[in-house]
């Protein structure tokens, strides 16, 4: 009777045990959901104060003054540019009156300080946001104003509607706009007649002349803009230097010609014709300038001493000789003059880099013991006088001093290792350059190969698109050579400069993979034989044919596209080791297997 008693109880109980064990469930997820939301409120606490220090960052290493006004016209904050911009503290600026007093307006439209303190001049792709952008004069402590382009845009500032005025300094460029003005009065006052000619456009159009070329034909500049200088030539022009005109515009080089031109008067006059191409910084041709003088009364006179008797004719002859040969070495001393001119630079350049590099560098070491010195003090401090006041401990939580003491021996030792870099940039420059080059002197190939390869470095790495290009150095023993260091380089320069354009252009047609199984090599082999060495500089690119290797030392060839070579590179190698030190220069290709340049020199010349 007992065991039937409770026997109907026993679900209850089971009930019961169930229930709780959901509730324990239950609890067991929201405990878990809680911390997942613990830790993700955390996570954000982390992005918001690397948000907020990326923002700091990027506003204090603006390299233009920053300054927030608020609507009472007084600055409340201020960046280190500005700072350097008004010469003083960010203490000195907070709380002075910005508009009027640091900045002065210089142009017809003033601002006004009322409730619009910015006219809205412009206006931003935000609704209701308005800003202006104008040119000012900043009033600078202790030194000479400066002219500031200034952009002033409305924002907030704890709590209530402030400016956020940013400030460039143009003093420099407007004493350039002054110089450029200057330049344009002398090109008026010149007797020479100047034009420029668009390179952009397949006609050459005229889009610039100056007084003297309208003197010099007769038109006046409206007639004259939007020509060819062709208008100026008759049936009787000279068409072999016309063909040369057209020679030196589709090479994009120099060209120096006489043409018989005609006025708009119909009188002829003989005009000596020099056209100089003008290129952008990536090299890319835009213009060309056309320098054109009257000789009329020079090419009357040599047709009257032509005319003359016999013995005149004769010294017209030679004068004539005379006159070429001076030509001809005026081109040559003019082309040694700029090689020695860009050694010279290069040289300078080099020895003013190192002037405060090494400077920097003597002053790392001692930077970095200062700073452990000071470090190892403020461990002092925190081991004998763990609990400092609450102001200090504030500040040590601001300022993080944890991380910095962790973070700034990384900085150190990152700006030692970039020192060390430019050092090695610096005597790769001096090396390269090699300016003393008047006569021979022995020469160790081995550092002008490498000095090139440093110069060439940053074509040599890869990136997310291609990898890097692998350097392979065999190297013999090789003893000084008796050369020209410079012109040797440059050898070194157009055969490598070469072979990085042909695996390039070879990777821009295959894909990651494909270069990945197959990646670009440049191998580089030296060795003696005899009394000569032996240069091997190969490449695994795509190869030339049996026809472009027969023309690859002619000046002017190329099989590079317009814009990316001029064909004189190997023209002028070919000359630097086949002429100048009696060597040899020589190319092996295969179509699929590669380029290989050989170059043989005696040791001693």
């Amino acid at each position: 009777m007992t065991d039937r008693t409770n026997y109907p109880e026993m679900p209850k109980k089971s009930t019961e045990n169930s229930t709780a064990a959901n509730i324990s469930e239950a609890y067991s997820v929201s405990l878990c959901k809680m911390q997942q939301m613990e830790r993700a409120i955390e996570l954000l606490k982390q992005d918001l104060k690397a948000s907020e220090s990326r923002f700091r960052n990027a506003i204090e290493k603006n390299a233009d003054g920053i300054a927030i006004v608020n609507k009472r016209g007084l600055i409340c904050f201020a960046n280190p540019s500005a700072e350097a911009l008004f010469n003083c503290k960010a203490e000195e600026l907070l709380g002075q009156a910005f508009f009027g007093n640091l900045v002065v307006q210089v142009s017809a439209c003033d601002i006004e300080m009322d409730m619009a303190i910015i006219p809205q001049v412009g206006k931003t792709e935000t609704a209701g946001t308005r800003v202006v952008q104008t040119e000012v004069e900043a009033i600078r402590k202790h030194q000479a104003n400066a002219v500031v382009e200034m952009r002033v845009v409305e924002t907030e500032w704890e709590g209530e509607m402030a400016y956020l005025a940013t400030l460039r300094d143009v003093t420099d460029r407007k004493r350039a706009e002054e110089i450029l003005w200057l330049y344009d009065r002398a090109m008026a006052a010149t007797s020479t007649g100047v034009t420029i000619s668009d390179a952009t456009h397949p006609e050459h159009p005229i889009i610039y002349c100056n007084p003297a070329f309208e003197r010099m034909t007769g038109y006046r500049r409206q007639e004259i803009i939007g020509k060819n200088c062709l208008f100026l030539q008759g049936s009787d022009t000279d068409p072999a230097a016309v063909e040369r005109i057209s020679q030196a515009l589709q090479t994009e080089s120099e060209c120096k010609v006489i043409l018989k031109n005609y006025r708009k008067d119909g009188t002829t006059f003989w005009n000596c014709f020099s056209i100089s191409p003008v290129r952008d910084r990536t090299g890319k041709l835009t213009h060309f300038i056309v320098v054109q003088r009257d000789i009329t009364h020079r090419k009357q006179a040599e047709e009257a001493l032509h005319n003359s008797e016999a013995q005149s004719r004769e010294q017209a002859a030679q004068l004539t000789a005379a006159l070429n040969q001076l030509k001809s070495t005026h081109s040559q001393l003019v082309q040694s003059e700029k090689m020695s001119s860009l050694g010279l630079l290069i040289a300078g350049v080099a020895h003013e880099i190192n002037n405060p590099v090494s400077f920097i560098y003597g002053n790392l070491a001692h930077l970095t013991k200062y700073t452990q010195d000071l470090f190892h003090h403020l461990e002092l401090y925190q081991q004998h006088y763990p609990n400092p006041v609450q102001e200090i401990q504030q500040e040590r939580k601001e300022k993080d001093l944890d991380f910095l003491a962790e973070d700034l021996p990384k900085i150190l030792s990152s700006m030692s290792v970039g020192v060390d870099r430019i050092c090695q940039i610096v005597q790769s420059l001096r090396n390269f350059s090699r300016h003393d080059d008047s006569q021979m002197k022995p020469v160790n190939l081995h550092e002008g190969i490498d000095s090139t390869l440093l110069i060439l470095n940053h074509r040599l790495k890869g990136n997310a698109e291609k990898p890097p290009i692998q350097i392979v150095k065999q190297y013999g023993k090789l003893p000084p050579v008796t050369c020209f260091a410079g012109p040797i380089n440059q050898v070194f320069m157009n055969i490598l400069s070469n072979a990085l354009d042909a695996l390039d252009d070879a990777n821009s047609r295959r894909n990651c993979q494909e270069m990945t199984d197959n990646s670009s090599q440049i191998r580089i082999c030296t060795e003696v034989v005899g009394n000569f060495v032996k240069i091997q500089i190969a490449d695994n690119g795509p190869g030339i044919t049996e026809e472009v290797k027969q023309r690859i030392f002619d000046a002017f060839f190329t099989t590079k596209p317009i814009n990316k070579g001029t064909g004189m590179g190997l023209s002028i190698s070919y000359q630097i080791i086949v002429e100048r030190h009696k060597g040899e220069l020589y190319c092996t290709s295969e179509l699929g297997k590669g380029t290989e340049f050989t170059i043989k020199m005696p040791i001693e010349n």
